[in-house]
């Protein structure tokens, strides 16, 4: 477990506060146990964490997404091994949370001596294929060493999953995301998008697209990303939307 004189020079050089240092922490350690594990190779790693981890966006996150593309039943028996391996090692547990499709899990964990604790959603979606996965090794200068590479969907298919959010629901940090993930040199992929859609029973409208990003508000991009970006960038974020929403409307 890491210690209070560990997260320090952490906060120090990443100049965000020591809940989302503990929180990033136990991020790693989850993601090390899981994929240590057989039989995780059928569970990819996606989302704006996946982002931030693998793609090293600099906006930290908070839940942890996957896809799953195990039976439901498989899973639980693995998944279930995971929490044991974890919870005894470190002090972390698990509690099922009510979700109407996949799995939901919450894990708590306190931080030693402080009394800091962190709070994760684990988040694990049945109800569609990985339609590009991959796989890397995860870098890291967090006192945790993953050595199993990490099956993750691709950025073309997590920008597909960016735009699909964009259209069911208003968070600043999806706008931000496909905005991150096209520099990166992700770009649309209209089979994808399409395909992402139709779980939500909606079709590619790139018209459509364009305007909820043009008529987004300011005050929620600003608001829902302040926790996540570095302190001297927060006074910024205003400039950063304009420029974000000019960006996008020019490249998708």
């Amino acid at each position: 477990m890491i210690t209070s004189l560990q997260i320090v020079p952490l906060v120090k050089k990443y100049k965000i506060n020591e809940a989302t240092i503990y929180r990033e922490y136990l991020q790693l350690v989850f993601l090390n146990h899981l994929y240590s594990f057989p039989g995780s190779n059928n569970i990819f790693f996606k989302g704006g964490t996946a982002i931030h981890l693998l793609l090293k966006a600099p906006r930290f996150s908070e839940d942890l997404d996957f896809t799953v593309t195990l039976p439901i039943d498989e899973f639980e028996k693995h998944i279930d091994t995971v929490f044991k391996s974890l919870s005894i090692e470190e002090n972390i547990s698990f509690k099922p949370r009510v979700t109407k499709i996949g799995k939901r899990y919450l894990l708590t964990a306190t931080l030693p001596v402080s009394g800091l604790k962190s709070f994760i959603n684990l988040d694990f979606s049945f109800r569609e294929n990985a339609l590009d996965p991959q796989k890397m090794v995860l870098l890291t200068d967090f006192p945790v060493l993953i050595t199993a590479p990490i099956p993750h969907l691709s950025g073309t298919e997590i920008f597909a999953e960016k735009i699909r959010a964009i259209v069911s629901r208003r968070k600043g940090r999806d706008i931000y995301d496909l905005w991150y993930l096209h520099t990166q040199g992700f770009v649309s992929n209209p089979e994808f998008i399409a395909k992402k859609l139709d779980y939500y029973q909606e079709k590619y409208d790139k018209a459509l697209i364009l305007e909820r990003i043009r008529s987004f508000p300011q005050d929620i991009f600003i608001n829902d990303l302040r926790p996540f970006i570095c302190d001297p960038d927060r006074p910024k974020l205003g400039q950063l939307f304009s420029y974000i929403l000019e960006y996008l409307a020019k490249v998708l």
